[in-house]
């Protein structure tokens, strides 16, 4: 019996997103995933394993702070799981590197993801997450699609 509920928006010109839930009767966590393809901006020497570590350091802190304020009261801020992968094997300048970053939240609300509270949530976070880490990147411009 299918219970899992996975929404897929196509509101974010830059990045492919999906998120969902494995029990959408009564969900205990949320996930996303934000995907694109990362192209180096310059052809300099850069240790892309600091860079990636600085990304997924990023968006950890973005959903901290996000779930610190006082008026968010639906995800838990001490219950994320942020699995950024981003291979630093194959990155070179001219060439995109396909990054995939799934965000696991976990909520004491057991709110569907498909109802339009979760859904406003859920896209205020992306939202939050792509303009304010990964369009401000300094080493990587992001793309919905390889070329």
């Amino acid at each position: 019996m299918k219970t899992g509920k996975e929404i897929k928006t196509n509101i974010f010109n830059d990045y492919n997103v999906i998120f969902g839930s494995v029990d959408n009767k009564n969900p205990k966590a949320v996930y996303v995933n934000i995907s694109a393809w990362g192209e180096p901006k310059n052809d300099d020497e850069v240790n892309y394993s600091r860079a990636i570590k600085n990304i997924n350091k990023k968006v950890r802190q973005l959903l901290y702070n996000t779930f610190d304020r006082s008026d968010n009261k639906v995800f838990l801020k001490d219950r994320t799981i942020v699995d950024l992968d981003i291979r630093e094997s194959g990155i070179r300048y001219g060439k995109r590197s396909f990054m995939s970053c799934e965000i696991t939240l976990f909520s004491d609300l057991e709110v569907p993801v498909n109802t339009e509270f979760m859904k406003t949530n859920l896209h205020e976070i992306i939202n939050s997450i792509t303009k304010k880490v990964f369009d401000s990147d300094d080493n990587f411009n992001f793309y919905k699609k390889k070329k």
